[in-house]
């Protein structure tokens, strides 16, 4: 090629830019490096934006690694198994679920210690056969949401390019994928303190071995599901859906003894108020308007735990929390607010009958 000089095709490679640094180039991060952020990302959401673990513990190395090892490693997986069988967010819920049962059964034992400090009086009203039924219908289903499906959507908000692309190889996901469990199953024989029996740890192991073949084998398909066709929720949706999960789990969870004798009253309506955000939940499309909803869902639900992070500091001693939290739900809308800065299309309105010459 005449005028070419050797070693001077790099000037015919374009820089790539990052999105929110006005075009500025900048040097791209390695998919190691990605999936190491949603490692560290994933328990810092979970335990500490939330509140359950004071700022204070982060300072010991062995709760950083015990929670990058459950929480993180446990998100990466399912990041990865998701995007390799083309599950989409219902296979990231449902594997979610299975990470509930692992932390809060085989980590925390809280699903069957009625003396565990966050169960309060669900550990007598509501439990049945050794299980804790109304705290494990709250608890499990927050994991799935809050502690992998947050952090795994967000993480795609960082990188917009990647959202499809998985950050591991085949050898790395297999490797990694049994570390939670492992980690979990030391951790609760050694710290938990409180012993499950086998018919426990059989029916744990079974559960989740149940929740990853409906994973694979359903997940897809329900991520394809839409209960109203037509219909797109808006992004005022994902904010109500959100306060409605949020509110209805960590602060209607407790009242259900105020219905009566019969805690199965009050699972019943839990159960039925979970059942209908999943179905708004699976009306939040992959369009901009759905990305919107699903992005507002998030928000909402992390401006939930900052509106109680003053009593978390001031009333339970969360030294920091306060600042912290605000700074990160800012961080996220300011995120939000660049993602969907462009005007949504407008939805053309198809007459309701034959048109008139």
């Amino acid at each position: 090629m005449p005028g070419h000089q050797p070693g001077a095709h790099h000037r015919l490679v374009r820089a790539r830019t990052d999105p929110l640094a006005e075009g500025r180039p900048t040097r791209p991060f390695s998919s190691r490096q990605k999936a190491f952020v949603l490692v560290v990302f994933a328990p810092f959401l979970a335990e500490f934006v939330s509140g359950s673990t004071p700022p204070q513990a982060w300072l010991l190395p062995q709760v950083f690694l015990i929670f990058m090892a459950i929480y993180g490693v446990s998100a990466l997986a399912i990041r990865e198994f998701a995007i390799r069988i083309h599950g989409g967010p219902a296979t990231i819920l449902i594997l979610g679920l299975a990470f509930g049962v692992v932390n809060e059964g085989m980590a925390a034992h809280s699903l069957f210690n009625p003396g565990w400090p966050d169960v309060g009086v669900l550990g007598s009203y509501g439990r049945w056969v050794g299980v804790n039924w109304l705290w494990t219908e709250w608890i499990v289903p927050f994991h799935a949401v809050w502690s992998i499906s947050f952090p795994i959507f967000l993480v795609g908000q960082f990188w917009p390019e990647s959202r499809g692309t998985p950050f591991l190889s085949r050898r790395w996901l297999a490797g990694l994928a049994p570390v939670p469990v492992v980690v979990a199953v030391v951790s609760g024989l050694l710290f938990a303190g409180y012993n499950l029996s086998w018919g426990d740890w059989v029916g744990m192991f079974v559960t989740i071995l149940f929740l990853v073949t409906v994973a694979w084998r359903f997940g897809p398909r329900l991520s394809r599901w839409r209960p109203w066709p037509r219909w797109s929720p808006s992004a005022w949706v994902g904010v109500g859906a959100a306060a409605a999960f949020f509110l209805g789990g960590q602060v209607g969870t407790w009242q259900t003894p105020k219905l009566g004798p019969y805690p199965e009253v009050g699972f019943v309506l839990l159960a039925g108020l979970f059942a209908l955000l999943g179905a708004v939940a699976a009306a939040f499309d992959p369009s901009p308007r759905g990305v919107r909803a699903r992005f507002a869902f998030v928000l909402t639900g992390v401006g939930f735990y900052v509106a109680l992070s003053p009593i978390s500091e001031f009333v339970l001693g969360r030294i920091g929390l306060v600042p912290i939290d605000v700074g990160v739900w800012l961080c996220l809308y300011w995120l939000y607010r660049r993602r969907t800065s462009e005007p949504l299309p407008v939805r053309e309105e198809r007459p309701l009958g034959p048109s008139r010459p």
